[in-house]
């Protein structure tokens, strides 16, 4: 009986090539887009998931509010990991690592920039399950001076191919201002979906230039492990006793605090856990080793990938459907000769499978094909391997089971309602006049279709937006160079050889730059006494005239001031946070042992200007002398000279710093990276938009297939009578163009809640306009209407003696 059933469905298939390839094409177009979109799903929910332990592995995070304001960090203090390890029975393990990013590593002639060096503890590798290629767990990071080298990192220093290569291991990595380490271990790159990675790992004992014996002054990440059975909110109450004895000793003991006015100010500090697991899609802690992703974009994505499908389902239903006349003879002579509708209900279905299946494996070659270019839009490292692997395999085979029923349930029980007796007499079509449920699906595909325009539109108008607001000062034309520190003494004068060039027009050292400064401090004015949290910007003499900075009132700093290596310059925002209408005669100094510690006067103010990202507003400043050279220099040029100019850094950086890396970036592009996300956004939407407006199309010709058929002997007559081409295609234009805009009614105020919610996580945000919903409505009527017309002009042109032949 199968064997029947699935020779006819084929057989039908190769029959009608037109419509199998549409229905194929529809139905491809959109499983392939729901693969990419669910691995993309699956592989930022399954983040650290290959540790053997993630369920019982945690972050220590430390949290605290300073006059108002909420802290939560993932930087603990150095005590707290032995403390926990000695004191703490319920924990099993725990680890400490911190990240020194961008970090210059050199062996003999050959010198990089490494992106993610790590230091950690000794027990790092039995903690995580990060994989050793060479070395033995226990001792690699143990003692100073050791240093584990990723296998990447291997092939670009040694040529490493691998184990049983001449090997690194006991070589001598040169790393900044002539700190040397030993190469003790190869490791495995960490996996794509781990929430920190490394190029080094270099034992954290090496770190002994200072005592680390602060316990609120953050340095480490620390990670714990708990045993069998242990409740994590039962170790959180264990870990705020640390607060009290350690934390509150510290602010009486070391810094002087009064922690009785401490409290009643508001204040307070403590440690929390975060599940491991968790971190890559729930944590946005200052101090995060890595961006981690967002789980609203995954409930987005996750969105959109069944929106697509259903589109592909509808689709699908639509053309079957229209199809419907075709089968109804087929249906009325099997049941004429004792066919159940059980049996013919399993014969359609079996009939949408084979449409599934097919479609499902086109859709795994695209998927296959275009996952490199969905990596380079999406950032991330997927791979085709984890396509055919048997989770992903699992969930394809539920997707073809659940499509296949979804699909195929409507045309297959709504062909079985055919009665034979009307089939043979011709009267099948008068029974064909059930819009309700077909009338709803071409609503909700157009629903979702200007839905997407309108996201799209918006998201675009917002990174438009980004580019064209006001920053307070002139981002164009600076270069932004990094590692300055490297310079040491030479720092100077090789600000002198390069402000020699005829096409600098001005440099400076600084601590960071926009959109990247996020050093902070606790501040307290002298009178009366009182705390303030403030973001804080070191810079140099020059730094005004470079970034073209406003001083709003009073002064900036100036050699002609030998005192104003203790002045301090505060922004608007910071002006208005301490209440003050003029500054004059206002002191402060760094609270808690801060690195500002000592006592400053304000000398001006400057007009705010935004220094993070666009997404937050911009906050209360202190800004401050730095010294030189500091951790970055803004170079600022003239107009189209970025080549020579570059050139001629080059030069001085390899006279002057010849062991370093020489590395640059243009400030423009630094505030572009901040909201690469939107960019991707509005892209995907893009894209998105585009198949499900192709989606829409086939249904809407499918559907337009469908009533031709019905209305075929109405339109035979009204040609008859008179009735032009052009009539025709209005009049079955009319009835679909209404339902396109109740669609466009419906999705309007839903996209505009949406958006408008999505908007409000920026500073700066723009509005969904009058001009998006226009340009939804009149994109979406008029591809309905080119679908339509399509078919109609069809049915028009057709000789109306063929449509009357059987009356």
């Amino acid at each position: 009986m199968i064997k029947s059933y699935l020779s006819v469905a084929l057989r039908y298939m190769v029959r009608h090539k037109g419509f199998s390839l549409i229905n194929l094409a529809g139905l491809t177009l959109g499983i392939a887009c729901s693969l990419l979109i669910t691995l993309f799903i699956y592989d930022e929910l399954c983040y650290d998931t290959f540790h053997a332990n993630a369920d019982k592995t945690y972050r220590v995070g430390f949290r605290g509010t300073l006059q108002g304001k909420k802290i939560e960090s993932t930087m603990t203090g150095f005590p707290l990991a032995p403390a926990i390890q000695k004191d703490l029975a319920d924990v099993e393990m725990v680890t400490r690592i911190a990240s020194w990013a961008t970090f210059p590593m050199r062996f003999e002639d050959k010198t990089f920039t490494e992106p993610n060096l790590l230091l950690a503890d000794s027990n790092f590798f039995r903690f995580f399950n990060f994989k050793l290629i060479e070395g033995h767990p226990d001792s690699v990071l143990h003692g100073k001076k050791k240093i584990v080298i990723s296998v990447s990192a291997a092939r670009r220093y040694f040529n490493y191919r691998g184990a049983g290569d001449t090997t690194p291991i006991g070589k001598t990595m040169v790393l900044a201002q002539g700190y040397t380490a030993q190469i003790s271990g190869i490791a495995e790159d960490a996996p794509s979906n781990s929430h920190f990675h490394y190029s080094f790992i270099l034992s954290l004992d090496s770190w002994d230039d200072e005592p680390h014996v602060s316990w609120i002054t953050g340095k480490v990440i620390t990670y714990v492990k708990l045993k069998d059975g242990v409740n994590e909110k039962v170790l959180t109450d264990k870990l705020s006793q640390f607060v009290k004895h350690n934390i509150t000793q510290e602010l009486e003991a070391m810094r002087r605090v009064n922690v009785d006015r401490f409290k009643i100010q508001g204040n307070e500090l403590g440690y929390f856990l975060q599940p491991l697991k968790r971190i890559h899609l729930h944590s946005h802690l200052t101090d995060e080793i890595e961006v981690n992703g967002e789980i609203q974009y995954v409930y987005l994505f996750t969105a959109i990938a069944v929106f697509i499908t259903l589109l592909a389902c509808i689709n699908f239903m639509n053309l079957s459907t229209a199809r419907s006349a075709s089968r109804a003879k087929e249906v009325g002579v099997r049941k004429t000769v004792g066919a159940q509708n059980i049996r013919l209900v399993g014969q359609f279905l079996l009939e949408s499978y084979c449409y599934v299946i097919a479609a499902v494996c086109l859709a795994l070659f695209l998927a296959l094909v275009f996952i490199t270019p969905f990596n380079l839009l999406t950032h991330k490292h997927l791979h085709a391997a984890t396509l055919l692997s048997a989770p992903f395999l699992t969930i394809i085979v539920i997707f073809v089971v659940v499509l296949g029923a979804l699909a195929g349930s409507y045309p297959s029980f709504y062909l079985t309602t055919f009665s034979p007796i009307d089939v043979m007499r011709g009267r099948i079509r008068t029974r064909m006049r059930s819009y309700g449920i077909r009338n709803a699906l071409v609503v909700f595909q157009f629903f979702i279709s200007s839905g997407l325009i309108i996201a799209t539109l918006t998201v675009y108008d917002q990174l438009q937006l980004f580019q064209k607001v006001s920053l307070g000062f002139d981002k164009r034309n600076i270069i932004n160079l990094l590692h300055t520190k490297n310079l040491g003494q030479n720092g100077v004068v090789f600000k002198k050889e390069l402000l020699k060039h005829d096409a600098v027009i001005s440099a400076s050292y600084c601590n960071r730059l926009p959109p990247n400064i996020d050093w902070q401090d606790v501040f307290s004015t002298t009178a009366p006494s009182k705390d303030y949290i403030l973001s804080v910007y070191e810079m140099d003499y020059d730094h005004l005239k470079t970034m073209q900075y406003k001083m709003v009132i009073g002064r900036f700093f100036s050699q002609e001031f030998p005192t104003d290596t203790a002045a301090i310059i505060l922004n608007q925002k910071a002006i208005e946070k301490l209440g003050l209408e003029h500054f004059g005669h206002l002191r402060l100094f760094s609270a808690y042992g801060g690195p500002h510690g000592a006592e400053k006067e304000v000398i001006g103010v400057m007009q705010d200007f935004n220094f993070q990202s666009l997404k937050d507003p911009i906050q209360p400043m202190a800004i401050v002398l730095g010294k030189q050279p500091n951790w970055e220099m803004a170079v600022r040029i003239k107009d189209g000279r970025y080549d020579e100019i570059i050139s001629y850094m080059k030069f001085l950086w390899k006279k002057y710093a010849p062991n370093a890396p020489f590395e640059y970036t243009f400030l423009d592009k630094n505030f572009e990276a901040k909201h690469r996300t939107e960019k991707q956004i509005g892209f995907l939407f893009f894209i998105f938009t585009a198949l499900a407006m192709a989606i829409a199309c086939l249904g809407l010709f499918g559907l337009a297939t469908f009533t031709a058929e019905q209305r075929i002997k109405e339109i035979g007559i009204r040609k008859v009578v008179g009735a032009t081409t052009t009539s025709i295609v209005l009049m079955l234009n009319k009835d679909f163009l209404r339902l396109v805009l109740i669609a466009n009614l419906l999705a309007i105020p839903a996209a505009w809640c949406l958006l408008t919610e999505w908007l409000s996580q920026f500073a700066y945000h723009t509005h969904v306009q009058w001009w998006m919903i226009l340009m939804a409505l009149v994109t979406t009527t008029a591809i309905a209407f080119l679908s339509i017309s399509f078919q109609a002009i069809r049915a028009g042109r057709g000789n109306p003696v063929n449509s009357l032949r059987n009356e």
